[in-house]
């Protein structure tokens, strides 16, 4: 990490777009720097050229000059599912997005921690013995490519009926590190989701403190901590001035990035016209650059 802090924002506010074009009208509105959605890296690697399109996004990063340090790796991919064809072929998604990030300069890829809701603790114990080793041929397959893997923070489930109750793997900071430890990897570290972290009842500037070190990438987003709505700062009940000097306070200068799908509409269905969200995208910025200039 080096420079400051600097915002960002996650391409699937123009899912419409292709990822290039998303790119281009994100850095005409202002932003410094953007993820790579899943959505748009998933239709990179359907479609019937991945590397024309993977150049695209390549020369439209190059020249509007925005950052574009980490993407969203498949993510319904379940590295940990007790079904082998299923975690087989989740894994072989994942390791093409890998190959295809990095040939687009993205240094760091999210995904989340994968598993269910299993039935029994003897499956809750075998999910985790698959969770650690996919992690760990995961983290292999990306060092060959110098890249690294940002594993998310989840959230409970309000309404799951399994051998552990409502807990989800993956909803504490400390279940994070754990997993780290256990895959023994350098280039494995914590995506931090500041809407996770809120509706779990974790203070945020407690969140980013335990993330610490191992914090290589973020989710910015707001909520009402019961939805997982996915709104800019400060729409939600987030201490944001808190959560921005811990930030400061654990020497994080990267990408504070938002992902903030819910400023789209109601549904993917009702979403706000391209222009509407655009002028959304410019209102947000500003925000942010005052939230991070305080």
């Amino acid at each position: 990490m080096s420079g400051t802090m600097y915002p960002g924002l996650t391409t699937s506010l123009l899912l419409e777009e292709s990822a290039a074009d998303a790119i281009r009208l994100l850095a005409e509105a202002g932003w410094p720097a953007v993820e790579l959605s899943t959505e748009h890296l998933t239709r990179i690697d359907e479609s019937d050229d991945p590397s024309a399109l993977a150049d695209d996004v390549i020369a439209a990063v190059e020249a509007c000059g925005v950052r574009m340090p980490q993407a969203h790796l498949m993510i319904s991919a379940n590295v940990a599912a007790a079904d082998a064809r299923r975690r087989e072929s989740d894994l072989a998604t994942v390791e093409r997005h890998i190959a295809l990030c990095a040939h687009m300069g993205i240094e760091v890829g999210v995904i989340h921690p994968g598993g269910g809701q299993p039935a029994t603790a003897d499956q809750w114990r075998r999910e985790a013995e698959l969770r650690v080793a996919s992690f760990q041929r995961i983290a292999a397959f990306a060092d060959e490519h110098s890249f690294s893997i940002a594993i998310e923070n989840t959230m409970d489930s309000p309404s799951a009926e399994a051998a552990m109750g409502r807990r989800r793997y993956g909803a504490t900071i400390e279940e994070l590190h754990e997993l780290i430890d256990a895959i023994g990897r350098a280039n494995v570290g914590i995506c931090l989701d500041t809407g996770h972290a809120n509706i779990q009842g974790i203070p945020l500037d407690e969140a980013v403190r335990q993330c610490g070190e191992r914090l290589i990438a973020t989710h910015i987003q707001d909520n009402d901590g019961v939805h997982d709505q996915h709104y800019a700062p400060p729409r939600g009940t987030i201490n944001w001035p808190a959560t921005v000097t811990s930030l400061r306070e654990i020497g994080w200068e990267g990408i504070f990035n938002l992902e903030v799908g819910g400023e789209r509409g109601r549904s993917a269905d009702l979403a706000l016209p391209a222009e509407q969200i655009l002028a959304r995208a410019r209102a947000i910025l500003d925000i942010v650059e005052w939230m991070l200039a305080g």
